[in-house]
């Protein structure tokens, strides 16, 4: 019986899943413009509405940009891959991305914060009544892989909690986190904020969130360069960055008009445009704080702590050397359109 419980619920989720990355088309611009590929670490979802805003809206072609949207499957580890190939211009992947690269001996640089908040976070089930981490000892927890940034954050957010990662019982069951814990397998699951709304969208009822931002700044987003196209064509990452942002700006205010974009380059995601509007909503109102006004604060790069980030990865074993830090990111290119 729980198989067969545990198999109803994995097919759903593979659907809603389906559903929420479906991809029609590549984005294929018309040839004109300056010919450049943006690089991101998952297959097309929602969470990128900012750059098919920048598209849909023109912002790109209005730069004389002529960008291609390609997808890894591998995550930061296809990001970097792709950047160090050169093979792609920019990517679009969380901070640690960076990091990481930089460690493996690859010059990416963070040119422009995207998602300004952490939306990390460990999930479960109301009933379950896990609102802390200590409340995690014991406990069966899903994650996606043995490394990788959401048991990296996990690890800090332990240590952080005065907790041994041994105190707790991972599980590794890649795609299948929400179909894990939903069925019973695992008391929680750590992972994005958006599988949270999908987690509750097949239930029907809240989950339980212990957020990863009450602890750590780890898990914040990027457009990621390499150092070689910043020396060489400093002015492409100037009117990209400025394209994006201007994309960025106006799917925070218009969610509605954010998710048709995302829909135009994803026609099969059409089916569930309200799941996808709920996760882009969720994602902008936690994803930014925001002024007296209501209008989304922006930060520049060096307004993260850099330092404290690899000392946190470099402390849950998710690098195996420091480098200088301060190298892996610059305000050159943003620090003139942030209000």
């Amino acid at each position: 019986m729980a198989d067969k419980k545990l198999l109803g619920i994995a097919i759903l989720v593979i659907a809603v899943i389906a559903a929420i990355g479906a991809i029609a088309v590549f984005y294929a611009p018309t040839p004109s413009g300056e010919q450049v590929t943006l690089m991101f670490g998952f297959t097309p979802n929602v969470g990128y509405a900012p750059f098919y805003v920048a598209a849909a809206k023109g912002f790109y072609a209005e730069e004389g940009l002529n960008v291609s949207f390609q997808h890894t499957t591998e995550g930061g580890v296809g990001v970097i891959k792709t950047l160090g190939s050169g093979k792609a211009e920019f990517g679009y992947a969380g901070d640690s991305t960076v990091i990481t690269a930089r460690a493996q001996g690859v010059d990416m640089v963070a040119v422009q914060r995207i998602i300004q908040k952490t939306l990390f976070g460990v999930y479960s089930k109301e009933e379950l009544n896990i609102t802390e981490p200590h409340d995690l000892i014991g406990k069966k927890v899903a994650f996606p892989a043995p490394v990788g940034p959401p048991i990296t954050v996990f690890k800090i957010i332990l240590a952080k909690s005065g907790i041994n990662f041994t105190e707790i019982e991972p599980l590794y069951v890649g795609g299948a986190l929400i179909s894990t814990h939903l069925a019973g397998d695992a008391d929680a699951f750590m992972a994005y904020l958006p599988q949270k709304v999908v987690a509750e969208a097949i239930s029907g009822s809240k989950m339980n969130e212990i957020s990863a931002s009450d602890y750590t700044t780890m898990g914040r987003t990027y457009v990621f360069t390499t150092e070689k196209m910043i020396n060489e064509h400093p002015d492409i990452v100037g009117k990209f960055v400025r394209a994006t942002q201007r994309g960025l700006e106006y799917a925070v205010l218009h969610p509605e008009e954010a998710v048709d974009a995302f829909i135009k380059y994803n026609p099969d995601a059409a089916e569930k445009r309200e799941l996808h509007l709920a996760i882009w909503k969720a994602m902008a109102e936690r994803g930014f704080d925001k002024d007296a006004q209501g209008n989304p604060i922006f930060h520049l790069p060096s307004e993260d702590d850099w330092v404290e980030k690899q000392e946190q990865m470099y402390e849950a074993g998710a690098i195996d050397k420091k480098t200088d830090v301060s190298k892996a990111y610059t305000d050159e290119f943003v620090r003139n359109l942030i209000k």
